[in-house]
């Protein structure tokens, strides 16, 4: 089984200051790369981690889903102010990594 790296990019913020208020701000443009563990600093609001976590789940451990539209999925975050387009790295991009997994020897 192929695990594939997933890239989460912020791609709207809907404030005045294109910046998401709070203890875990962030800002359109970044970038948050998903593999086993969740993203590393600046990091993701716990809230925001888990609306677009089914979406990294599922485009990490397949080829395809149904609802993607061009390679992607947008997901907005439960406050309704930040919209992170989820993707599978690939091998243009600096971010793409994937992995063979062999779950029968793992067991």
């Amino acid at each position: 089984m192929t695990a594939h790296k997933v890239r989460c990019e912020v791609v709207e913020v809907a404030t005045e200051t294109h910046c998401c208020l709070g203890s875990a701000s962030c800002k359109e443009g970044e970038v948050y790369v998903v593999t086993a563990r969740t993203p590393a600093a600046p990091g993701m609001r716990g809230r925001a981690y888990h609306a677009i976590h089914p979406v990294a789940l599922g485009m990490r451990f397949t080829e395809g889903l149904p609802f993607e539209q061009e390679g992607h999925i947008d997901v907005v975050c439960p406050d309704g102010l930040v919209t992170y387009r989820i993707s599978r790295a690939d091998a243009g991009r600096e971010d793409a990594m994937t992995l063979d997994l062999d779950l029968e020897s793992a067991l």
